[in-house]
């Protein structure tokens, strides 16, 4: 019997959520498509069916992960969104609340931050995440851009290290959560942090265009 389109979309989102189980559990090097498969209850033929091999799946859950996580915010972006630092500042609470309350969303990023391995035999994977970590960067960097341009941030801003200062911010927390989610409140904790993050842009001086950390 010819297969629906319906069909086999349930049967590639059967496959996704099988990786997920197995890459977190094995690590997504040990993990393999057989076990992707067995996991699944379904056999490696049909995998093949939708899937080139791990990287090809492991892509296809980090597309969806930063579709959900990056949409709105590209959406406001290409839009020139009036208030450009809000939709940046509800992007990350959003990004933090998806974190707490989506079991995919929490589960992906604990494979991606706790469970890839940075061996040469992963070098596919590692490739992938760097490639969404620079569309997050490039991402991040066009949004304060635009928040310098509509005066929200100052004209002087080094937009470079700017960037790399908030994603420090909300790359540490994100660990700090999955690591001991019982030590951390994530509800409470998360929008303060990004406001402080966002404050600090707004007014520190050693985030500006040609400024230096002074000698201890």
């Amino acid at each position: 019997m010819k297969r629906t389109k319906a069909q086999a979309q349930e049967t590639r989102e059967q496959l996704l959520l099988a990786a997920l189980d197995v890459f977190d559990r094995r690590g997504v090097a040990r993990a393999s498509l057989q076990e992707i498969a067995q996991e699944a209850g379904l056999t490696r033929g049909a995998l093949y069916w939708h899937f080139k091999n791990k990287e090809d799946l492991f892509d296809a859950l980090f597309l969806r992960i930063f579709h959900d996580v990056s949409q709105r915010l590209d959406d406001d972006i290409r839009n020139n969104a009036p208030d450009m630092l809000a939709s940046l500042r509800q992007a990350l609470v959003n990004m933090f609340e998806r974190l707490q309350h989506n079991a995919l969303h929490r589960k992906f990023s604990h494979i991606l931050h706790l469970k890839c391995e940075h061996t040469q035999e992963n070098a596919g994977i590692v490739d992938i995440m760097n490639r969404y970590h620079l569309m997050w960067q490039e991402q991040t960097e066009s949004a304060l851009r635009l928040c310098v341009r509509q005066g929200a941030l100052p004209s002087d801003l080094d937009l470079a290290f700017a960037t790399t200062w908030l994603k420090s911010a909300v790359v540490g927390l994100l660990q700090l959560w999955l690591v001991k989610p019982e030590r951390v409140d994530l509800s409470a904790t998360a929008p303060r942090v990004i406001d402080v993050a966002l404050g600090a842009l707004q007014n520190d001086p050693l985030l500006r265009a040609g400024a230096q950390s002074s000698n201890p």
